[in-house]
C-alpha cells in the first residue's frame, strides 16, 4: 500500500529507510505517517518500507530525520541535507530543486497493534526506548552501507 510521508520538520518525523521493518505509526485512515505532534490521531503498525519516490528527486533509499538536518539519501548514491530546524526545507547546498516535500512510500503492513504512540511511549521505559533508537541507527547504517554518519549518536 502506498503511504504519504510529509515533514513537519523539527526531528517531529520519522526516519524511513527501504528494506526496513520497524513499528511506524500512521494516521488512521492509514494514508499518511504520522508527525510527532499526532498523539492519540496516530495508529502502530510493524511494517516493510519497500519503496520511496519522490516526483522530483526520483527513487529514495532513504530519509534519516535525525538531528536539526534532515538526510536525504538518493537511489544514484548522492546524499542531500536539508535544514529541519532553523529554515526548514533549505538545502545545505544541492544542484537539487524540491518544489513540494512530499514522498509516495510503498509499506507492506505485517501487524496492526491498535495503540496509538503515546499508548507505546507510556510502556517503554527510558533504557528500551534508548536500546531501540541504537538497534535503528544500527539498521539504518547496514541498509544504507554506511559507517560514518552525522546522524549517529
Amino acid at each position: 500500500m502506498i503511504v504519504r510521508w510529509t515533514p513537519q520538520w523539527y526531528e517531529l518525523d520519522q526516519s524511513i529507510v527501504v528494506g526496513d521493518v520497524d513499528w511506524f505509526y500512521l494516521s488512521k485512515d492509514n494514508l499518511y505517517f504520522a508527525s510527532g505532534l499526532s498523539g492519540n490521531g496516530d495508529c502502530e503498525v510493524k511494517a516493510k518500507i519497500s519503496k520511496i519516490t519522490h516526483p522530483e528527486l526520483g527513487d529514495i533509499r532513504g530519509i534519516i530525520t535525525i538531528g536539526l538536518d534532515y538526510s536525504i539519501y538518493l537511489s544514484d548514491g548522492d546524499m542531500i541535507i536539508v535544514n529541519a530546524e532553523e529554515s526548514p526545507g533549505d538545502f545545505e547546498s544541492s544542484e537539487y530543486i524540491v518544489n513540494e516535500w512530499g514522498f509516495d512510500v510503498d509499506i507492506n503492513i505485517i501487524e496492526k497493534t491498535g495503540l496509538t504512540s503515546i499508548e507505546r511511549l507510556k510502556m517503554l521505559g527510558h533504557n528500551e526506548m534508548k536500546v531501540r533508537e541504537q538497534e535503528r541507527i544500527r539498521r539504518y547504517k547496514a541498509l544504507l552501507d554506511l559507517t560514518e554518519v552525522d546522524w549517529d549518536y
